[in-house]
C-alpha cells in the first residue's frame, strides 16, 4: 500500500466501563450477566456482523474487546459471527484501559506507518460504503501530510435509526456521532479512538467531515439498552437496510409488553436455546 495504512474497527463488547444494561437483577457483574450476553449475541449476529460482511472494501481487521473473564466459548462464538473478515478478540483484564489494549494490539499487529481505528457499538450497523469512504478520506489527508504531526478525526454525521419493534427507519443527522474514525501515525503513544468520548473527538483533533447523500451508519433501537431512544425524521426508503436477509430483525427482551411479545417471538426459541448452551459451555447457534 502506497501510504502504508492499516485499518481497524474497534468494538467494546462487554468490558466493564460504564456498563448499564436496562434490565438486570443487580446480582454479580452486569457485563457478565448470561442473559444479557445471549441477547447481545443475537443483536450482534443479526445487525452488526452482517454490516461488516457487506463492506465494499474489506481490507480491515475487527478488534472486539471482551472482559477477560468472559467464557472462552462465548468469545469464539462472537468472533465467528463475521464471515470473510479478520476478527480478533481483545481480552481486557480488571483495571486495564480498553483504549490502551486496542492501541497495544495495533502496535504489535502491523508495521504500517499509519493506522485508522473506527468506533462501532456491537448492536449497531455500518453502511456498505462506510469503510470505503473512511479509506478515501484517510488516504487523501495522509497524502496532504495532514496526519504527520497530529491525529486526524473523520466525522460521519449522517445516519439512520432503526426501531426493532416497528421496523421503522429515521434519518438522523448527528454531528458528533459515535461512528468516527481516528487516523494517526502508529506509535506507542498514539491516542486511539476511545481516548475521549465520541462527542468530544472533533474538538480535540483536527477533523474532516465525511459528507454523504446517504446514511453511513445505523443505530439499532431495541429494549435491552438503556441509551436507546428513537431520533430523527421517519423515512420510507432508507439508504440501506440492516439485519441479515430474511431475519425479520426481531430481538427478544426480558420484560416486554404483550403487544411486542408476539411480534418478537420469531427469534425467542433460538435465543432461549443459546442461553442453555451458554450455561452448559456448548457452542451457540448463529443465524446464517
Amino acid at each position: 500500500m502506497g501510504t502504508g495504512l492499516k485499518k481497524y474497527i474497534a468494538i467494546r463488547y462487554n468490558i466493564a466501563a460504564r456498563f448499564k444494561p436496562s434490565q438486570w437483577d443487580g446480582k454479580g457483574r452486569a457485563n457478565l450477566d448470561p442473559v444479557w450476553l445471549v441477547e447481545r449475541l443475537a443483536l450482534f449476529d443479526t445487525y452488526c456482523a452482517p454490516s461488516l460482511e457487506s463492506q465494499s472494501l474489506r481490507d480491515f481487521t475487527v478488534l472486539v474487546a471482551f472482559d477477560a473473564d468472559t467464557h472462552e466459548n462465548y468469545v469464539r462464538t462472537v468472533c465467528r459471527c463475521v464471515a470473510g473478515v479478520d476478527v480478533r478478540p481483545i481480552l481486557v483484564e480488571a483495571g486495564e484501559d480498553h483504549n490502551d489494549r486496542f492501541n497495544a494490539f495495533v502496535q504489535a499487529d502491523t508495521d504500517a506507518e499509519y493506522v485508522s481505528l473506527t468506533r462501532l457499538d456491537s448492536d449497531d450497523s455500518l453502511a456498505p460504503t462506510f469503510m470505503e469512504r473512511a479509506d478515501h478520506y484517510a488516504r487523501t489527508e495522509i497524502a496532504k501530510g495532514a496526519v504527520d504531526t497530529q491525529p486526524l478525526y473523520i466525522a460521519f454525521p449522517h445516519g439512520h435509526n432503526f426501531h426493532v419493534a416497528t421496523n421503522w427507519y429515521t434519518d438522523h443527522d448527528y454531528v458528533t456521532s459515535a461512528f468516527g474514525t481516528l487516523v494517526e501515525k502508529r506509535s506507542p503513544s498514539m491516542s486511539g479512538i476511545y481516548s475521549a468520548h465520541h462527542a468530544k473527538m472533533a474538538t480535540i483533533h483536527n477533523t474532516v467531515v465525511a459528507a454523504s447523500k446517504g446514511a453511513q451508519w445505523c443505530i439499532v433501537i431495541h429494549d435491552n439498552n438503556a441509551a436507546n431512544v428513537l431520533k430523527g425524521k421517519p423515512v420510507a426508503e432508507p439508504s440501506f437496510t440492516v439485519g441479515r436477509p430474511g431475519a425479520e430483525t426481531k430481538v427478544p427482551v426480558r420484560r416486554e409488553s404483550a403487544r411486542r411479545q408476539g411480534a418478537q417471538a420469531s427469534m425467542a426459541p433460538r435465543t432461549a436455546d443459546n442461553f442453555i448452551r451458554f450455561l452448559l459451555g456448548r457452542p451457540m447457534l448463529l443465524r446464517k
